[in-house]
């Protein structure tokens, strides 16, 4: 009996902690910090009662990747002599191990990280109607550094809330009431990027429609699925409108013309042009250096060079970074640094991947929801380093462990492991 009551108050703990997580995540100052710091505290405090985990191979995987990214930074500091703020992101990697060992342990409520997500970007729209209409502030930025991640983040709960759509398939009461508020949270998501005009989220939804036509698009129910995509399309479609959407395709006409500018004279005019012209320069510095990257007095410093040598335009001096995670991470860590990036993108997309035709639709939509998380992240991550940032990477390293994780236990619930090849 005590056992159950231990078992089941770790159960509420957990689920509240997620739902506090999504809920401030983008409406509140700091808002990442509470329901992760929850989080970290629990996985501590189980990891020392825990003596037995029963690690499969994926997720001994996970924490080897998650392991790699901190030790390669530690051994970066030391090489090239850094100051110990370099560590400030990555040491997130290693904090997030005892994380995801008590979420595989003790999984929460799927109806409350739904319902985080959810009320969460509703909450963050609402925030981003007021700065933007009482406020007047041009991009809404929400509580997070700036209107980029603001309108990554959004955009990804929304995205989240349309696969929570096929999650309430598998409910037996309130099913109406759920994807009432999953379709609000959808649109919320949507109007957060649109209010943020951030451009570089949009171009994640190509990469994310074919990971949802796999998972739930099959021979039954491909006319209905398809009449219900175009119908919400639709929907979406006006709403854009109605919401002034017509400043953010202003901003995409810029950008196309910035993009042939840069790349008919090489004019860096634009933001377009600025970033491409940092590309350019860490292209060329990764270069030089590949296999250890560059220390960060270094970089400036051959940066600076560069400029007086008027290889690239003296402007790329004054952004705080190369605007594009991977080269980011290649410049300053080397190869192994971007290889431990990269692994990190890869493999759990891999592993998510390989469950979107599982035959448990719970199983499915978690999969769906890691796999759309990973390849939207990368896509932003090619025009913002999303993951130099705190509410960027904590987004990201709590939203991969929890879908993981919980997808594992539905696994687990649905019958005998899951034969993969």
């Amino acid at each position: 009996m005590t056992s159950i009551l231990i078992n089941t108050r770790w159960t509420q703990f957990v689920s509240i902690s997620v739902f506090l997580f999504y809920l401030l995540m983008l409406s509140a100052p700091s808002g990442y910090s509470y329901g992760s710091g929850l989080l970290l505290l629990g996985g501590l405090v189980f990891a020392v009662r825990e003596r037995q985990w029963g690690l499969s191979a994926e997720d001994k995987t996970l924490v080897y990747v998650l392991l790699a990214i901190f030790m390669v930074s530690v051994l970066v500091l030391f090489w090239h002599g850094n100051k110990g703020k370099t560590l400030d992101q990555t040491s997130r990697c290693l904090l997030v191990i005892p994380v995801l060992l008590l979420l595989l342990k003790k999984p929460p409520k799927l109806c409350h990280m739904w319902g985080g997500v959810a009320v969460g970007v509703i909450a963050a729209a609402g925030l981003a109607y007021w700065q933007t209409h009482w406020l007047g502030v041009p991009r809404a930025a929400g509580h997070v550094t700036s209107a980029i991640p603001f309108g990554d983040m959004g955009l990804m709960m929304g995205i989240l809330c349309a696969a929570g759509l096929f999650w309430t398939g598998t409910l037996a009461r309130r099913v109406w009431l759920w994807r009432v508020l999953l379709i609000l949270g959808l649109l919320a998501g949507a109007y957060c990027a649109v209010a943020s005009e951030t451009r570089g989220a949009w171009l994640a939804i190509p990469l994310v429609l074919p990971l949802f036509a796999v998972a739930f698009i099959g021979r039954r129910n491909a006319m209905q699925t398809t009449v219900g995509t175009l119908a919400l399309l639709a929907l979406l479609a006006g709403g854009f409108v109605l919401v002034g959407g017509d400043q953010l395709l202003q901003r995409y006409d810029l950008a196309v013309a910035g993009l042939n500018n840069y790349v008919d004279n090489r004019t860096v005019g634009t933001d377009v042009g600025v970033r491409l012209e940092a590309w350019r320069a860490a292209t060329i510095m990764i270069g030089e250096q590949p296999w250890l990257g560059w220390s960060t007095e270094d970089y400036a410093a051959r940066l600076h060079q560069l400029a007086a040598d008027k290889r690239v335009d003296p402007i790329v001096q004054t952004l705080a970074n190369t605007h594009n995670n991977f080269l980011d991470a290649w410049v300053l860590q080397g190869v192994l640094g971007f290889l431990a990036l990269l692994a990190l993108f890869v493999l759990p997309f891999w592993f998510f991947c390989r469950r979107l035709r599982a035959p448990d639709m719970t199983v499915r939509v978690l999969a769906v929801c890691g796999a759309s998380l990973i390849a939207s992240f990368a896509m932003f991550g090619m025009t913002h380093v999303i993951l130099g940032r705190n509410s960027g990477i904590l987004f990201f390293l709590i939203s991969l462990l929890l879908f993981w994780a919980c997808m594992r236990a539905r696994e687990a619930a649905a019958g005998p492991p899951l034969r993969l090849p």
